[in-house]
């Protein structure tokens, strides 16, 4: 189908194209093991003969480059024979598919099948023909039509970002009563696609993120966004899963019962679920809002309380510092104070306030009631910074209905109080300590104004910013906290129901990185205010509206946010401020109106529903002190169409999604890696698209991309140059850490236009721009502008509005008529420049302004609730130049400071994509392989690409003059220190070994940028083995046997590998493994338990020792046994013994089969700490394993339990564990290596780390190289 030209797609939907099926996968058998055929030791087995078109099946991913992952551990395969379901041309209707089985095999096709298994180590030629089931040729339903567009010859158009999102197409009769809000509307929940894959490998091979933008409230106050409230306390909740009834349920047995939509379960329908508490007589199902709404409140009964519900408390903690007091803050605050209790909720008449003074000392105000002997508050001043103390028991927490105009009389003495001051110091940490003591019985906020870098006490800060780092890689250490106070004293915050917001004012550094952590996870938000001074008007205007719609925002107090879904998919990963109780649950003291928070979901399971739905519900307590669950359920259609779910995307929750990945790389890794990798996702979504769904074609030089992805480019471009990831040395670090809060807390729509600003046409602008519209009374605003100079005329006036900052732009060659009428003046040269706000004229053309800018800065027009009032700025093109080039950074489709232009950037995608895509080309079929560009020696022939990492590239490659197949792993290691070590890791260790079972080095070449180890080939990995066979006794025994064999022979040489899993064990067709990725290997201390200092981050998660997680500073070798008994387990069932989703979920699924540890395991445990926590954990009975294995071999189980014992010490020993009787077919002494103990000064390199250079390191690198 043909693209529109230049516009949008319709909103009818986005096509598919025709003739677009899914890749088939493909099945066998493994070989038989050398104790089938009678031999004792590994080297008595040969294997048949066999040759491979392409060296490696370039599907498996059995050879991954260093930083390479799987995506998970997928369920097992469906039994042989069974399609899928398929939809017909009926939406409503489902057709199973019919049984198909293959025509036998020729003899010798049927032996090479037989013996290369599930490893998918197979030929595609030489498997016979597959038939097609019937029911896979039946039409299916049409979700939204992809319409390809080019990039170079269909740019974006802004107008674009004013579209919905694609729309949700759901199969009729999916909810329960055909209600038009069943549905979550995508102003509270938004789903990057709005059609999900059902496989997680067709997500991986999409490329694009599956997550949720969720944004529970759309207002500051629940009157500007009403929500269906059910106060009777009837609430149905699945017994099995807990999610709420909802529209998508199924009523069965007459309506008694009903079925839930996440997990299936039948459920009872409560009593008094159909009957009217208000009227007292039965009630129309039909009717009801949950039924009917998708987002709802539920008034929640006694049960959902942990304790009454608590009053509203607000603990204003007030900088009176010589700093707050000369630039107006202190008596701004107190003013807005004053003039906004009225407004402060506090309907239920409990809201209490507090207030304490800071500056080198604390200073407690003593409010007495309205009525009392004396008005007068009383001060008391603690000067021990240390240990923060509270001078008097009550009074310090004052009952605001009680104390109004005692209150107001203190407000206005405050000012008073300290306008002598010369202090200097402030002591924000300890006032912080002491608002804690004060407001934790309760919760609360703590509400911080400063104007001062905390100097003193708790958490003091000093001065660091360095004008010499900015713009280079140093940068990202400013950006990171320099005291570990802050996040430790949130946490406690967080767990006493205490929220913290930060109003930050200095004109010097304030340190927002360290500040900002309070906030981050407290539930709270940052408001910076750089240069402030009350003595601007405009500053002082802003200030004090933005605080006084703070303080008469409604809240929720004591939340919590948890997401539930459809069985087989699963909330990953969350981002946002709160703190993560558990791997699921978000905490907040108090839940705010005006923030976003996205959630990662992964499909664990094959989804065979034709709908998923995820519902939020978040509990929390009203200003009111009404216990209420708010719940947000979204219905999703399913796809196995690639181009479904590229034709489903939303780029504006995309881009949500990365920014905030964005922020968390640029604080965990770095400025410049966080910009690589937006830039490398937009090259890697083009390829995956042209390679996928455009068929491959590079001709014609143009850059392929679905229409409603067009502005995705565009939106990572402009994400790269905000002000929170620019590549600058002009910009301050307290700005660029309040930007990366905004970043990663904007309500979408307002984010989108933080990231891309809205441009309007003032001076041209349509008759009914600025004039309220006919039908619905609201503002018409001008069409938006790309934000580019080229779209802007020397004789024009702009308004340029990123949501925090306006820009009036006027242009060198003004009208003086426009100047008149907007302005009031007769010349421009007359007009001032900088923040200021619009004269209010009688003419037209000058409300039409007023009207437009005021309509700009509504954010209920935009579905989203938040405090901020944007500065106006009047911007001369020819007038100040610093203002001029603030303003032009909004031009993101221009270049400025070491940003590139659109232009450009579009140019270096199109460079990078013909490299990628030029990188690997598809032969004819017959070839059967792939041809790939290498710089590596000529000795060598590329083959095929069989794995891809975070960091490099697996090839396989024949080398010429022998004739061997190997390899080449090319790796970028010079991209961080991290992988600088990884790599000099592997190269010392995989040098230093040379043993059967541990995959041995050929070659290391250097080309410039990268390097390139060349390694024996390998077909496969135990992870692809496992999931997809059942494998026998016999196989089980000769993989163990062989990790242990290498793994005797690294331990004897005192390393410990530290990252032993399935997929680091690679195999060949006739059974021989080998050991890989010895990029986390360390050295075993000298010590007698071979404890020494490490780190935490040792192996993937599901193959932890226990002691890892409990004492990760000192472990010995028997974490590596713990790893291969968890790797035997998983051999023995098909799946992971421990799939723990964090730590804490990591131990509970450990002790749930081994049981509470004894009490001699139990003080084997070496921190008190653990074994507090391992205490509070409730008993466990062990379960035996035979009931877990119950088809396993005894002695299998035997030594299953040796490896996995609780107490290290206890734990087998990989010589004891090779002699084990389970291992006696293969078990041989004198054919079991070791290897000389590792030099001294081998890992020197790791000890000093922090101190090397990544010069150094590359240095090191070479030399070993050279060696």
């Amino acid at each position: 189908m043909a693209a529109p030209q230049g516009g949008y797609p319709p909103q009818e939907g986005y096509g598919q194209p025709a003739g677009y099926e899914s890749p088939s996968q493909q099945a066998a058998g493994l070989a038989p093991t050398p104790a089938q055929h009678g031999g004792k030791k590994k080297r008595a087995y040969a294997g048949e003969a066999f040759e491979f078109g392409s060296g490696a099946n370039a599907g498996l991913g059995g050879q991954l480059p260093a930083g390479g992952t799987y995506g998970g551990y997928p369920a097992q395969p469906q039994a042989a024979g069974y399609q899928q379901p398929v939809y017909g041309a009926d939406p409503t209707q489902m057709q199973a598919a019919a049984q198909g089985y293959a025509a036998p095999a020729a003899p010798a096709v049927a032996q090479m099948t037989q013996q290369f298994g599930a490893m998918g180590v197979t030929d595609p030629h030489l498997m016979p023909p597959q038939p097609v089931p019937q029911a896979a040729q039946a039409p299916r339903p049409v979700l939204n039509h992809l319409y390809p567009t080019d990039l170079l010859t269909q740019p974006f158009n802004v107008a674009e970002l004013d579209y919905p999102p694609p729309p949700i197409v759901l199969p009729q009769g999916t909810s329960v009563y055909p209600s038009p809000t069943a549905n979550c509307p995508p102003k509270y929940v938004r789903s990057t696609l709005n059609a999900v894959p059902t496989t997680h490998s067709l997500l991986k091979k999409s490329k694009l993120p599956f997550a949720l933008v969720i944004q529970p409230y759309g207002a500051l106050h629940d009157a500007e966004d009403p929500v269906p409230v059910i106060p009777d306390q009837v609430i149905s909740r699945c017994r099995r899963c807990r999610s709420y009834i909802n529209p998508f349920v199924t009523f069965l047995d007459h309506g008694h019962r009903w079925r839930c939509n996440m997990c299936n379960l039948t459920n009872d329908v409560p009593q008094a679920f159909d009957w009217d508490t208000t009227l007292q007589r039965p009630a129309d199902r039909a009717l009801r809002p949950d039924l009917n709404h998708a987002v709802v409140e539920f008034v929640a009964p006694q049960e959902y309380m942990v304790r009454p519900p608590q009053p509203l408390v607000y603990l204003f903690l007030i900088d009176v510092s010589y700093a707050s007091v000369t630039n107006g803050l202190l008596a701004t605050s107190a003013r807005c104070i004053k003039e906004t209790l009225e407004r402060i909720p506090n309907a239920d008449r409990r809201t209490r306030l507090g207030f304490i003074a800071v500056d080198s000392s604390l200073h407690y105000f003593s409010i007495p009631r309205d009525g009392s002997e004396s008005s007068d508050p009383r001060m008391l001043v603690v000067s021990d910074l240390d240990e923060p103390f509270l001078p008097i028991p009550g009074d310090l927490l004052v009952t605001l209905s009680e104390c109004r105009e005692n209150i107001e009389t203190f407000l206005d003495k405050l000012q008073e109080m300290f306008q002598n001051t010369q202090n200097n110091g402030c002591a924000m940490g300890s006032a912080l300590r002491a608002g804690y003591k004060l407001i934790a019985p309760v919760g609360g906020k703590m509400t911080v104004l400063s104007s001062s870098l905390p100097n003193i006490g708790h958490g003091a800060l000093t001065m660091r910013e360095d004008k010499k780092v900015l713009g280079t890689s140093k940068e990202s250490g400013l950006l990171q906290t320099a005291n570990s106070f802050y996040k430790s004293f949130a946490v406690e915050c967080s767990k006493a129901q205490v929220s913290v917001d930060m109003f930050l004012f200095s004109s010097q550094y304030q340190d927002v990185a360290s500040l900002s952590n309070l906030p981050r996870y407290t539930g709270g938000q940052t408001y910076f205010y750089p240069g402030w001074n009350a003595a601007r008007g405009e500053d002082a205007i802003k200030f004090a509206r933005e605080f006084s719609e703070y303080l008469s925002s409604e809240i929720g107090l004591e939340a919590v946010l948890r997401v539930r879904a459809t069985t087989g998919l699963r909330m990953s990963t969350f981002y946002g401020n709160f703190f993560n109780r558990s791997s699921d649950l978000c905490a907040f003291p108090a839940f705010p109106r005006d923030q976003a928070y996205v959630v990662e979901v992964a499909i664990d399971e094959t989804v065979t529903k034709p709908v998923v739905c995820m519902q939020t519900a978040v509990l929390h307590t009203t200003c009111n002190g009404e216990r209420r669950i708010r719940v947000l359920t979204l219905a999703l259609p399913t796809t196995q169409s690639l181009a479904d779910v590229y034709a489903s995307a939303d780029q504006q929750a995309i881009t949500t999604y990365f920014s905030h990945k964005a922020v968390e790389r640029a604080l965990g890794s770095g400025l410049e890696p966080a910009r690589e990798a937006l830039q490398a996702k937009a090259v890697e979504l083009l390829a995956t698209y042209r390679k996928e769904l455009a068929g491959g074609s590079v001709s014609g030089g143009g850059l392929q991309f679905p229409a409603n992805l067009r502005g995705l480019p565009v939106l990572f471009l402009a994400l790269i140059k905000n002000l929170g990831l620019r590549k600058s040395a002009q910009i301050p670090t307290d700005m660029r850490s309040a930007a990366l809060c905004l970043l990663s807390t904007l309500p979408l729509p307002l984010l989108i236009q933080y990231i891309y600003p809205k441009m309007y046409s003032l001076h041209d602008m349509p008759d009914n721009a600025g004039l309220p519209d006919e039908q619905t009374g609201e503002i018409v605003l001008p069409p938006p502008v790309n934000l580019s100079s080229e779209r802007v005329v020397p004789y024009g006036l702009y308004l340029i509005d990123d949501g925090q900052t306006q820009f009036l732009w006027v242009g060198r060659d003004a009208v003086p008529q426009l100047i008149v009428d907007v302005f009031g003046l007769p010349d421009k040269s007359q007009l001032r420049v900088g923040k200021q706000n619009l004269p209010d004229l009688d003419n037209d053309m000058n409300q039409r302004v007023r009207a437009v800018i005021e309509k700009s800065r509504d954010h209920r027009s935009k579905g989203c609730g938040s405090i901020v009032v944007p500065h106006l700025y009047v911007v001369k093109e020819d007038g100040e130049p610093g203002l001029r080039l603030w303003a032009q950074t909004m031009l993101v489709e221009d270049r400025a400071d070491q940003g590139v232009s659109l232009v450009q950037w579009m140019g270096n995608l199109q460079e990078k994509f013909g490299q990628s895509t030029n990188m690997v080309q598809q032969l004819p079929p017959q070839g059967g392989s792939r041809k790939i560009s290498f710089n590596v020696s000529d000795q060598y022939e590329i083959q095929d690409v069989i794995g891809e990492g975070a960091y490099g590239v697996v090839c396989s490659a024949i080398h010429k003059p022998s004739g061997q197949k190997v390899a080449i792993k090319k790796i970028t290691p010079f991209d961080h220190s991290m992988f600088c070590l990884r790599t000099l890791r592997e190269m010392k260790l995989l040098r230093y070994f040379n043993h059967e079972n541990i995959i041995s080095i050929l070659d290391i070449q250097r080309p410039r940028n990268y390097e390139s180890f060349n390694e024996e080939l390998m077909e496969t990995d135990m992870h692809r083995v496992i999931r997809t066979q059942d494998l026998s006794d016999d196989h089980c025994q000769y993989f163990i046997y062989q990790t242990l064999r290498a793994l005797k022979a690294m331990h004897s040489a005192n390393v410990l590998h530290r990252d032993l899993k399935p997929s680091n064990l690679l195999l060949n067709a006739n059974c021989d493994l080998k050991v890989c990725d010895f990029g986390l290997a360390r050295s075993a201390a000298s010590t007698d338990d071979n404890s020494g200092f490490m780190t935490e981050y040792v192996a993937t998660r599901w193959y932890r020792a226990p002691e890892i997680m409990l004492t990760f500073k000192e472990y010995t070798k028997a974490i590596d046994v713990w790893s291969v008994g968890c790797i035997l387990a998983e051999m023995l069932s098909g799946k992971p013994l421990f799939p723990g989703k964090d730590y804490h979920h990591q131990l509970t699924l450990i002790l749930d089969v081994l049981g509470t540890p004894t009490m001699e395991d139990y003080y084997g445990i070496k921190s008190r700490r653990a074994r507090e926590y391992i205490r509070s954990l409730p008993f466990k009975k062990k379960i035996p394993f035979k009931a877990l294995f119950p088809k396993a071999n005894d002695l299998a189980l035997d030594l299953l339990e040796r490896l996995l014992a609780f107490n290290p010490a206890k734990r087998i020993t990989v010589e004891e564990a090779l002699r084990h009787p389970y291992l006696e077919p293969y078990h041989d002494p004198e054919d079991e290596p070791t290897a000389p103990p590792i030099p001294e000064g081998f890992f020197d390199f790791d000890k000093n780390k922090d101190a090397l250079s990544k010069e150094q390191l590359k240095n090191l690198i070479y030399e070993e190289i050279m060696r």
